[in-house]
């Protein structure tokens, strides 16, 4: 199930997966029934779980500021910032670039969200003593537990391991020291998986010792950790592998559709033939964007043989439009970065080939086999 576009903050599109709502609800259960009736005794259920549902929607407010931290961090340095995504285990910031220019451009997006995090942790720390004698105590904990959750936000997030902030925080000062990234990339994933490691085995503790939500807890995000900690590593170093391949070099044919196409005949001519689901398309002979099979199913079948391509072309954010002297590495960035499979390559309006993952990923095959 995709992830649901809520709304837009500063031009940055927040985006919900439907696991956040398993965990919204499993937070709300858990303050409500628990933390604020130990908390905050004597109070009629209704008010624990009014303070529970605003406690656990905070939460993940806060999450947002801290993910809003690195945004604004990475679009003073120019780096474009294309969402949001909150998920069950927190969120996380899509950007143009899986790591930054410099070690320095790296270390300044990277501290920013848990510097937002203290700050709010600091806000309502300062709101706990001003309001503590004058409020009741169900609302003094709440506040409490907004300082508790943001300061917790903060410093899990300094743990020096991918895919952590810490993590990229210890890469850009390895990288900085050294000079080498892909040291200091393998350095910061083996230390994330060491971190993750240790999670899981403190999971495991709580759950000998019957502490079943806590270990149940720790041992997904152990896990979490350790194969996102795999990821960034074998991503980063698929992208050093290509970055040595222009585009012109590795693009493949494009077989473009005229705008003027009917629908039913790309479905039998392009669709059926080709096995593909996304193709470029043209108009007058200048590349005018992409289409696919979710955008002409947008358009009932008994319409087909009328409609034309040109009607059914694809969200611009589902493709990325690349030039044939960018390097390989930096094109599957962009192509992960953004989750998508097709790149037209373009120059000046003219289309030139096309480029998708499958295609790198067979050029890292045959790389290694040459090399092997």
């Amino acid at each position: 199930m995709a992830a649901i576009n809520a709304f837009s903050l500063w031009g940055v599109r927040i985006r919900i997966d439907p696991s956040w709502f398993i965990a919204f609800l499993l937070f709300a259960w858990t303050l409500s029934t628990g933390y604020f009736p130990l908390q905050a005794p004597d109070y009629p259920a209704s008010a624990y779980w009014i303070a529970g549902t605003l406690s656990a929607l905070a939460l993940f407010g806060s999450v947002l500021i801290h993910e809003l931290g690195h945004c604004v961090a990475a679009r003073r340095l120019g780096i474009p910032v294309r969402r949001i995504t909150l998920f069950i285990f927190g969120g996380v910031s899509e950007m143009a670039q899986t790591h930054s220019t410099s070690p320095g451009a790296e270390f300044r997006t990277s501290v920013a969200g848990p510097l937002v995090s203290f700050a709010a942790a600091g806000l309502f720390g300062l709101m706990t003593l001003l309001v503590g004698g004058a409020a009741s105590s169900i609302v003094v904990e709440t506040i409490r537990y907004l300082y508790f959750v943001n300061f917790l936000l903060a410093v899990f997030n300094l743990i020096p391991g991918f895919p952590l902030d810490g993590g990229r925080i210890l890469r850009s000062i390895v990288w900085r020291r050294t000079g080498d990234i892909r040291r200091a990339t393998r350095l910061a994933a083996r230390a994330g998986v060491f971190m993750a490691v240790g999670m899981i085995g403190l999971g495991l503790v709580n759950l000998f010792a019957m502490h079943f939500v806590a270990g149940v807890w720790l041992l997904l995000i152990g896990l979490f950790l350790k194969r996102s900690a795999e990821m960034e590593r074998k991503a980063f170093e698929l992208q050093f592998t290509l970055k040595d391949f222009a585009l012109r070099q590795i693009m493949s044919p494009s077989i473009a559709v005229e705008a003027s196409t009917p629908v039913s005949d790309f479905v039998n001519n392009y669709v059926f033939r080709y096995h593909d689901r996304a193709f470029p398309v043209v108009a007058n002979g200048r590349f005018i964007g992409m289409t696919d099979i979710r955008s002409i199913k947008r358009i009932p079948a008994s319409e087909w043989s009328s409609a034309r391509i040109g009607e059914c072309l694809s969200d611009a954010s589902t493709y990325c439009v690349l030039d044939p002297d960018v390097d390989a590495g930096e094109a599957m960035q962009l192509l992960s970065a953004g989750k998508r499979t097709h790149a037209p390559v373009v120059r000046e309006g003219i289309l030139l080939g096309m480029l998708t993952r499958d295609d790198l990923f067979k050029l890292v095959s045959l790389k290694n086999d040459l090399a092997a």
